[in-house]
């Protein structure tokens, strides 16, 4: 378990939220963590929810995102929120990344 921990750690990848996201991808976030709060079967504050609140801080956790298992459930109950989760990773994927975390918190 914990070297699991240490592994994911170790692959994070980092963007500086405050240079790259602009207010439009700063909204939609915002607007499908609220939107998550509707979907049957996805907890609003774990999982998908939680790796989006964690863009804010510059996580970039958009691969994880695109791939777990929660989006399944996402798309079948909401495809229009389910679209602009993935709108809001192909954004993520511009930005230039880092191996460590580069945005003042």
């Amino acid at each position: 378990m914990i070297i699991g921990l240490i592994n994911n750690k170790k692959n994070m990848k980092y963007f500086n939220r405050h240079e790259c996201m602009g207010k439009e991808t700063l909204r939609s976030i915002g607007e499908a963590t609220t939107e998550l709060f509707g979907v049957d079967g996805v907890s609003p504050f774990g999982g998908v929810s939680n790796m989006l609140y964690g863009l804010y801080d510059g996580f970039d956790y958009s691969d994880k995102i695109r791939s777990h298992e929660e989006m399944l459930q996402i798309n079948k109950e909401n495809g229009y929120l389910y679209n602009k989760i993935l709108e809001i990773c192909k954004d993520i994927d511009t930005y230039p990344k880092h191996d460590y975390d580069v945005t003042e918190h």
